[in-house]
């Protein structure tokens, strides 16, 4: 059989990431426009598609540019001396997180309506989060100023914790503080929105808190933007009344008015176009298959449509066969979709179990054990290399 390497992308993490003062290719940056004079960020949120009773709707404002150092400096310096005091036991450096940066732009936006820790989808907060981080945490405050003031009201609760951490009663509270200087999370990030409609003309800051980080660069596309989220529709009125919303549809934004065809390359992101009309789902040329999101970005890796998994190359094009991601062999059918269960191929027998991964050596599939080759084929109506009879339909005989 003819297989082929190919480079995984069922989990891609960067581990041990250094900080720098690069600001990160913002995978949610759907478009840039001009408005009133100045440029306006497009950004999506974790979600393109409602839930169902839902519909996703823009939030527009500006997020604040953060001095990502000064931040890291403020934060660490309030944890150094919570640890010096034994109110914590131990000091960890906390780090910044771009994933999380990404969850506090739609958390900062969302709060700037609710004014506390709710979605306006309904959902968990906790839905915003990357995956990855198996502890979360949230904190959120206004001000006129910013980042830096937020990490001061923040602190401000340092005496409040003190008394409750020594049994006493207080009549305020210490949330904030505790969850800034707490060791079990390691990695943050911050966004500041400012509302146009916020009665008080406050800034909202959202601060997300794990444990886990895939790049500690800055997010970028801070200024005027249209953040945008889900909101369920029974609540959209109100939502409405609390901010500037825009219901356009996310495609819209890329949505060409030219007679332009083919691909078209924006942000680092490649989009297909049929005169003029920019397509989303599965799209053919070139011979080639390949899969545009439902904003129309070119999708490449691992990726699930309507139940199944594909792999597209980093050319986009969708892979068939045999393909392996170093250590691991897997088959995807003429449709391209990944196989599980029993594969006849060239009339020898291989088993995928249900991620896909070839299988060799012993394995059990119901009641019956068989062996499979370091090839993946099945051994039938033979002796195997660790001296087992095995059937013609290559069941162990014991």
């Amino acid at each position: 059989m003819k297989k082929i390497v190919f480079a995984s992308a069922l989990a891609l993490t960067l581990a041990g990431a250094v900080l720098t003062n690069d600001v990160f290719a913002n995978d949610r940056l759907v478009a840039t426009q001009s408005a009133d004079g100045r440029n306006e960020n497009v950004l999506s949120s974790e979600v393109l598609n409602p839930a169902s009773g839902n519909v996703l709707v823009g939030l527009k404002g500006e997020f604040l540019t953060p001095d990502q150092q000064a931040i890291l400096d403020a934060i660490n310096a309030i944890r150094k001396e919570a640890a010096d005091e034994g109110l914590v036991d131990k000091y960890v450096p906390i780090k910044w997180s771009t994933d999380l940066e990404k969850a506090a732009f739609a958390r900062a936006a969302e709060a700037s309506v609710t004014m506390d820790h709710t979605r306006l989808s309904g959902k968990e907060i906790w839905s915003a989060f990357p995956s990855g981080n198996s502890v979360l945490g949230e904190n959120l405050g206004w001000n006129h100023d910013g980042f830096l003031k937020a990490l001061e009201q923040w602190r401000a609760e340092k005496a409040d914790y003190v008394k409750k951490k020594s049994g006493g009663s207080t009549n305020g509270g210490s949330g904030h503080y505790q969850t800034l200087i707490s060791p079990k999370f390691t990695h943050m990030g911050i966004a500041a929105f400012k509302n146009p409609n916020n009665p008080y003309n406050a800034v909202t800051i959202a601060q997300a808190f794990g444990d886990a980080a895939t790049s500690e660069e800055l997010v970028g596309s801070y200024g005027p933007a249209i953040q945008y989220v889900e909101v369920t529709s029974s609540n959209l009125s109100t939502v409405k009344n609390k901010a500037v919303v825009v219901e356009k549809a996310l495609k819209e934004f890329r949505t060409s008015s030219s007679d332009q065809s083919g691909w078209v390359k924006t942000d680092g992101k490649w989009y297909f176009y049929e005169s003029g009309d920019l397509k989303t789902g599965w799209v053919k040329t070139g011979g080639k298959w390949y899969y545009l999101d439902d904003l129309g970005v070119m999708q490449t890796g691992f990726v699930k449509v309507d139940g199944s998994w594909y792999y597209l190359s980093s050319s986009g094009a969708m892979f068939t066969g045999w393909g392996t991601d170093g250590n691991r062999w897997f088959y995807f059918d003429g449709s391209g979709a990944m196989k599980t269960g029993w594969l006849k191929e060239n009339g020898v027998w291989y088993y995928l179990d249900e991620s896909g991964i070839m299988k060799t050596g012993w394995f059990k599939v119901g009641q019956y054990w068989y062996y499979a080759y370091g090839s993946g084929a099945l051994a039938v109506s033979t002796t195997t290399p660790d001296g087992y009879k095995v059937n013609g339909n290559g069941e162990w005989v014991n």
